[in-house]
């Protein structure tokens, strides 16, 4: 228990220093006194001052991670005056319908006289072809700017949004882009990326769409090909969520692993290493956001538990992901799709159980259909507790219909990714055959889409919530946290 409580700190601190910015010399002073005071404590609740010592490091960590903006950083460019630059590719572009927004590490400035090093990460907006990969070297001239900042108190603030990922200057619309031939050092991400954008088109030669986009959103994490028409009925219908990577893909993948290792009869630490290797292959391949590495870092985890024969306990994992991924990079906690992940693992830890026992009393049949529905629905809503207040905060639309359609689609799940599995594997090695293992994919895939389609189209599926303040967030959180407290003292 005083290990979750720890971590707790950790990210509370990291929270805290990251929303105030306090003087580093002062935190790091505190931090300083708070190490004596634990180190000279010998009472009986010396846990009490190592968990302010973890909270005041968590603050010192997010401190230390504030970039320095020095003499050759691109932001002194930014006054909209056209400038012409040389970096590479940082990271795995975001593609969607209307082109790829990219990550420059710029290195040097060009201008007619010379060429100067310089520093500093940009944000561009660039055609959709031809696609680029992390490592690619370009030369772009365009017009510099800030990002824009909230206009009011409460806005989305596109300009933190950025910064915290040590990006502070953008580049719209580009008038010139040259690709040049020496491409900068990427430790293979860019030739896991190209192998990822090659699996991408085989899916489209093996499906016919939408189920060749859907494949490709459930295997690869790509959501770039999904017509809107498509993405805005998942959205409605709340299962937007099988349209992503996330830990339930890393749960059946480790289950499958383990099966085949099983049948391969390999001895325990062979078996594990090669799941680890398979997984975290994976977890680049689809891009390794927080959320995947998150998801990654827990399956390996459970994983690593299962073969020393310690039983895994589940909220120490998820706490050890998420302080492992905040150790790495502490902005990651300020990431969307990383708090939505990680607070609903936490939901089904915490409220798993409750939803059980209430849905026990509805005497539900015994059929094995029966007993999947229900376990989607029961799954459905315990993640729901800790993620919706969230969502309605930053979305505010509740979907009635989320349910539903929970119970008819996340069953399928698994034999979309499976049957879509075995046909992009099939196509890379032979398409006539990838062709052929599809038409068992089509079915799963194309069943998930027309409920979805289905379900969104009564006028009730989405209603709007009013937008509220942040304290009313906080006091929503709390309320949920005081009744599982009380649950938990009454159960014990």
């Amino acid at each position: 228990m005083q290990l979750i409580q720890l971590a707790i700190g950790w990210l509370v601190g990291i929270a805290l220093a990251g929303s105030l910015n306090p003087p580093f010399h002062w935190w790091a002073t505190v931090t300083g006194l708070g190490f004596v005071v634990y180190l000279f404590d010998r009472s009986s609740q010396r846990w009490v001052s190592l968990s302010a010592l973890c909270l005041l490091l968590g603050g010192l960590r997010v401190l230390i991670a504030q970039p320095l903006l020095g003499p050759l950083h691109i932001e002194q460019w930014a006054d909209g005056a056209a400038r012409t630059l040389i970096g590479y590719v940082a990271e795995e572009p975001r593609r969607d319908d209307f082109g790829q927004k990219v990550v420059i590490a710029v290195t040097h400035t060009v201008t007619p006289e010379r060429l100067s090093p310089a520093e500093g990460r940009i944000l561009v907006r660039l055609p959709p072809y031809p696609p680029y990969f992390p490592g690619d070297r370009l030369q772009l001239e365009g017009r510099l700017s800030r990002p824009d900042p909230a206009r009011r108190a409460g806005e989305f603030d596109y300009r933190a949004y950025l910064a915290r990922q040590n990006i502070f200057v953008i580049m719209n619309r580009p008038t010139a882009i040259r690709q040049l031939d020496t491409p900068a050092g990427d430790w293979g991400i860019s030739a896991i990326s190209r192998f990822r954008e090659h699996c991408r088109r085989i899916v489209l030669r093996l499906l016919h769409e939408p189920q060749a986009a859907l494949a490709i959103g459930i295997l690869l994490g790509i959501q770039a090909g999904l017509p809107e028409t498509t993405r805005n009925a998942f959205a409605a219908t709340g299962t937007s969520h099988i349209l992503v990577v996330s830990g339930w893909n890393f749960s059946i993948a480790a289950a499958a692993l383990t099966g085949l290792a099983r049948l391969l009869r390999l001895p325990p630490w062979p078996a594990f290493w090669l799941s680890l290797a398979v997984m975290w292959v994976y977890a680049g391949f689809t891009g390794a956001s927080a959320a995947v590495v998150r998801a990654a870092m827990m399956a390996s985890l459970a994983l690593l538990a299962r073969t020393v024969e310690r039983q895994s306990e589940p909220w120490r994992l998820l706490l050890a992901a998420c302080w492992l991924l905040t150790l790495i990079n502490p902005y990651t906690l300020w990431d969307l799709g990383f708090q939505l992940s990680a607070l609903a693992t936490a939901s089904l830890f915490a409220f798993g159980k409750p939803v059980d026992v209430w849905l026990d009393q509805m005497h539900w049949p015994t059929h094995p259909i029966s007993a999947a529905m229900r376990e989607a629905l029961g799954a459905t809503l315990a993640a729901q507790v800790l993620t919706l207040p969230l969502m309605l905060y930053h979305f505010g639309n509740l979907s009635l219909i989320a349910p539903l359609a929970n119970i008819l689609i996340v069953p399928i799940v698994p034999f979309a990714m499976l049957l879509g599995g075995c046909a992009l594997i099939g196509g890379l090695i032979w398409l006539p055959l990838g062709q052929w293992l599809a038409l068992g994919a089509w079915l799963p895939l194309s069943w998930i889409n027309n409920v979805a389609t289905i379900l969104s189209q009564p006028a009730w599926a989405v209603v709007s919530f009013p937008t509220f303040p942040l304290w009313v967030l906080v006091i929503a959180y709390a309320a949920i946290a005081g009744a599982w407290w009380r649950w938990l003292r009454h159960v014990v």
